[in-house]
């Protein structure tokens, strides 16, 4: 029973750090899906006197993915609409051409601001329309989101390594008999440490594979997507999958460096 709880005392902060770092990592996946998605519906209008090609765009702004002329004949029958008496024949003449410019991918809304300078001061361009006000509410709120989940990976991250910390000194007193007449014989660091590196294997896979099950059925029920309000995003659960190695290094390694701060400050004491 002891031994059981020895092992449950390090798998939960391990559990919390690794469930952490995979929420990180969807959350950062969802959001750069995210901006893609925006993107591609994101556009600037640009006015202009003459017709305009994508090249001549693209020396401006290598960013700039495609663009789209918007047909006169929409404007003409809005203003056919609000019955407007004017020739519209002659009108649709002396128009300008309007455009609609994608960016391959979502701008900062200084590097919006940049792109509106260059393309005002290209020959021709009488306009050019950004949506500043609703392109930095977006931007904001993802920025918003994103810095809140490295919040939550920090915090976690700290409280749960000071756990790991407390839980291996407790093995290393338990083992320190055992460790210290291993010393006597002139075994190595490492030989005498084998004992902890054993446990935190178990524990750390062990941890792994609860944070691939609870994931996998978070994604499988709808649970995460029902939380996060991200209906028309996907999770793919390869990418989980292919996580856990990762995240099976990352707890390994946490668990590895605690061992060995832990046995040099017992090693420094039994020397002095």
């Amino acid at each position: 029973m002891k031994s059981l709880k020895n092992h449950i005392s390090l798998i939960i902060p391990l559990f919390a750090i690794l469930f952490a770092v995979e929420f990180y990592l969807i959350i950062d996946r969802l959001i750069a899906d995210y901006e893609v998605r925006l993107s591609s519906d994101y556009s600037i209008v640009v006015v202009s006197k003459k017709p305009l090609t994508l090249e001549e765009l693209k020396v401006v702004d290598p960013g700039i993915q495609s663009m789209k002329e918007i047909d006169s004949t929409l404007i003409i029958n809005r203003l056919k609409e609000n019955s407007i008496s004017v020739n519209y024949e002659e009108l649709k003449e002396y128009l300008p051409h309007f455009y609609r410019v994608y960016l391959e991918t979502l701008p900062s809304s200084q590097q919006l601001e940049e792109l509106r300078e260059k393309l005002s001061k290209v020959d021709g361009i009488e306009r050019v329309e950004t949506f500043r006000k609703t392109h930095r509410k977006i931007y904001h709120f993802l920025l918003f989101v994103k810095n809140i989940s490295k919040l939550f990976l920090f915090i976690i991250f700290v409280t749960s390594v000071m756990l790991v910390f407390k839980q291996i000194e407790v093995w290393n007193l338990e083992h320190q008999e055992r460790m210290y007449i291993m010393a006597l014989f002139g075994a190595p660091l490492w030989m005498r440490n084998a004992i902890l590196v054993k446990l935190s294997i178990i524990d750390t896979t062990v941890s792994t594979i609860l944070v691939y099950i609870t994931y996998s059925y978070l994604i499988s029920s709808g649970s995460i997507v029902k939380l996060l309000g991200i209906e028309d995003l996907s999770i793919d659960p390869a990418q989980i999958a292919g996580d856990m190695l990762w995240l099976f290094g990352i707890g390994l390694f946490i668990s590895m460096v605690n061992i060995i701060i832990v046995s040099s400050r017992q090693y420094r004491i039994a020397t002095v």
